[in-house]
């Protein structure tokens, strides 16, 4: 049985409420293997530009707020000085 059976026997499988679910992964999993086989000095149109940098911040490092409620000093506001 080959992957491409096991994968439909699966989806086959699956309840109707998953396969919303099912069928986005598939598209993440087709995205992401294009997206690794572009080459930066592949000439893009504007539109696969902006495909390929729709999330410009994953994989980052967030902020991290101690106190975000804290009050600040005003000799802290940079901008005020």
């Amino acid at each position: 049985m080959t992957n491409k059976d096991l994968l439909i026997q699966e989806i086959e499988s699956l309840p109707s409420e998953l396969l919303t679910e099912a069928l986005n992964s598939i598209r993440n999993i087709k995205a992401t293997h294009v997206q690794k086989e572009l080459k930066p000095d592949t000439n893009l149109n504007s539109a696969q530009k902006v495909e390929t940098n729709r999330y410009p911040l994953h994989n980052t490092q967030p902020y991290r707020y101690d106190d975000p409620t804290e009050p600040v000093a005003l000799e802290d506001w940079e901008f005020l000085q």
